[in-house]
């Protein structure tokens, strides 16, 4: 079910600086869903509860309470509920140049998802500016002035965001060493595509998430290769390889040296 507060009339300039083609709030609703293959307009959206999916260009993210995302004009869009858990949200569908402008001037053209946005006291303020105004020009000056404080916010909090997404990713992987990790599970657990966890992995730490889940891997083997009895095999299977000769493989790579040197070379110490 969704409150629809502004739909613009169809009269309005499509060329014009900036804006609203729609604003709204989705409340939960287990069978939400929204696909548009080549959007015309952008979306910027606040979930005040629940959470759900949203799919970006071929990236996917996971945004819960308190987190915000802006899909942008030219893209493929598909975002739906969480069946268990589906979300409320509030949303403005904009259009124009000023969009663009503002998302480049501050620095977040390739961001999408953006958590822990604090930005919900600004979809608040436009929601109430909707329900208590009807002219369209009055309403597009504002949400102009709306949305300008919304990037700024979002792009002040990201710099933030993403040293914690990277810390986070970090301690997901040494306090799971012993599951089966990919930079696809380090990803959900953070709520971001793969490859944006990527870029904002190796800015913090200098490696991608997959050489750093090896890397950790490797340094469990080699503890145990040197402190237990434990046979080559039980450690590949302790640490979720899928056989022992990759592992071996890896190891070799890694350390210059087969896991049975390691411990031959440990053992004359």
């Amino acid at each position: 079910m969704e409150k629809i507060l502004f739909l613009s009339a169809p009269t309005v300039s499509k060329s014009s600086t900036f804006e609203v083609s729609l604003a709204g709030i989705t409340y939960p609703d287990p069978d939400y869903r929204i696909f548009r293959k080549c959007s015309d307009i952008y979306v910027v959206e606040y979930i005040s509860d629940g959470e759900g999916t949203v799919i970006c260009g071929g990236d996917v993210y996971h945004p819960k309470k308190g987190d915000a995302y802006i899909l942008q004009k030219g893209k493929e869009h598909k975002y739906f509920s969480s069946p268990d858990n589906p979300w409320e949200k509030k949303w403005m569908n904009i259009s124009g140049a000023l969009c663009e402008n503002l998302i480049s001037a501050y620095g977040i053209t390739d961001t999408v998802y953006f958590p822990n946005a604090s930005v919900g006291e600004f979809f608040d303020e436009f929601i109430d500016f909707c329900e208590h105004n009807t002219d369209i020009y009055k309403i597009n000056e504002f949400g102009a002035v709306i949305f300008h404080r919304i990037v700024q916010r979002l792009a002040a909090n990201a710099e933030i965001n993403i040293r914690d997404v990277a810390k986070e990713t970090k301690r997901y992987i040494d306090s799971n060493i012993y599951e089966k990790l990919s930079a696809e599970s380090a990803a959900r657990n953070v709520g971001f595509s793969v490859s944006q966890l990527g870029r904002i992995f190796k800015k913090e730490y200098g490696k991608t998430v997959y050489s750093y889940i090896l890397d950790r891997k490797m340094d469990t083997a080699e503890n145990l290769l040197i402190n237990t009895n434990l046979s080559v095999r039980e450690i590949s299977d302790m640490l979720q390889f899928t056989d022992e000769h990759y592992f071996c493989n890896i190891f070799k790579i890694k350390r210059r040296m087969t896991p049975k040197e390691c411990r031959r070379g440990s053992a004359k110490k």
